[in-house]
């Protein structure tokens, strides 16, 4: 067994014994100094460094307005957070946790209420100030939902079965006061498990430029990248352009039978703005403008992640920070109307050729608002219409 099952296998057994902790949440609702509101869960403990422990998004003197979300935590006098709580107002689940911090260990605790169920469990070993390792398990929905199943009964139940919890641990590896590179292992729901290596890079000011992570087969993601001069909407327009590059690239190496009608950018609102190809040519049968089901998969295109680091990763990060989400879907609706403009150039289109972006999930019934968007004319909406395509 190597250090990083190791250290699997030891963040089960703390997340198991924090359920002989819950006394803990008492103790810690009454500590801190002051108070403080967000609209969504912050202070992620890889981020916590005895020097600083910065919040990660935006943070409120008095308590924000929420359609379906509380959050609070209380903050002691070093500005640290002791204690959270929140709340889904819709679904009436509760959630409480503590943190704990020593010269050599930061700890975060989260409990389900309802279920007993401990929902978050994630550890931070430092060595003269410096991560050394980090470990964290989450629980699928926060606990809530464990089957019928409460306290040490969903103790027991949940290491086995795959599906119920996500896993990370790492390991680092640090010289002159500052992490050189690391490991890592992650386990996803389903029992998939990925190993990685952790490149980091800095400035000659020795501040943290960025982390790359480099899977088994050589693929790299950048986790991390340093705020630049670039604002975000620069960063926007440069992805625009160069997702509308790629794309346009993608679909003049393939082959189709018949003039392409549409493409669709299909993307993820919050978690994935790397866009899947989808297109459509004028002879093929679709139901509808939202046709990632009515087409092939054969056919889809998938574009290189990694040739839009590490712009993506920042742009991601900014819109994490100010929990705003827009520009995300605006940047992709820019390139989609630069390849509306552009693929008749040198494509074989038909006439009323569009291109759009689309989250599929979250914009179904949205399709003539963002046809319009990007680019689509009259005359390309009444074909449409006249294919059956569009309502």
């Amino acid at each position: 067994m190597d250090f990083l099952e190791q250290l699997r296998e030891d963040a089960w057994k703390r997340w198991q014994n924090c359920f002989d902790r819950l006394s803990e949440l008492d103790e810690a609702s009454r500590s801190g100094e002051r108070v403080i509101y967000t609209n969504s869960p912050q202070f992620d403990l890889k981020q916590y460094t005895p020097r600083k422990f910065p919040a990660g998004g935006r943070t409120f003197k008095v308590q924000p307005m929420s359609v379906n979300f509380t959050c609070h935590y209380r903050i002691d006098g070093e500005g640290r957070p002791v204690y959270m709580a929140s709340r889904h107002t819709v679904n009436r689940i509760d959630w409480q946790g503590f943190f704990r911090y020593t010269a050599d260990e930061a700890e975060y605790v989260e409990f389900c209420v309802q279920t007993g169920v401990v929902a978050k469990y994630a550890r931070l070993t430092l060595r003269d100030g410096v991560n050394r390792t980090y470990q964290c398990i989450v629980v699928n929905g926060g606990g809530s939902h464990i089957g019928g199943r409460t306290g040490r009964r969903a103790m027991e139940y949940i290491p086995k079965d795959p599906f119920l919890s996500t896993l990370q641990v790492e390991d680092y590896e640090a010289s002159g006061n500052r992490i050189v590179s690391g490991s890592s292992l992650a386990e996803v729901p389903g029992g998939m498990s990925f190993r990685s290596t952790l490149e980091y890079s800095y400035s000659q000011a020795r501040e943290l430029e960025r982390i790359v992570s480099v899977g088994a087969g050589g693929t790299k993601t950048t986790v991390f990248a340093a705020k630049s001069k670039s604002g975000i909407k620069e960063l926007a327009a440069g992805l625009s352009e160069k997702i509308a590059a790629r794309t346009l690239e993608a679909l003049s190496k393939a082959k189709y039978s018949a003039p392409l009608q549409v493409v669709a950018l299909s993307f993820r609102s919050v978690t994935n703005y790397v866009p899947m190809i989808i297109p459509a040519t004028e002879l093929d049968a679709v139901s509808s403008m939202n046709f990632a089901l009515s087409t092939e998969e054969k056919n889809w295109i998938e574009l290189n992640y990694q040739e839009f680091e590490p712009e993506m990763e920042e742009f991601l990060e900014r819109m994490r920070t100010a929990e705003n989400w827009k520009p995300g879907a605006q940047m992709l609706r820019k390139a989609a109307l630069m390849v509306t403009k552009l693929a008749p150039g040198s494509l074989n289109v038909a006439d009323g050729f569009v291109a759009y972006a689309i989250d599929a999930e979250f914009e179904w019934g949205k399709e003539l608002e963002i046809l319009k968007e990007c680019g689509a004319t009259a005359a390309t909406l009444k074909k449409l219409r006249k294919l059956g395509w569009l309502k």
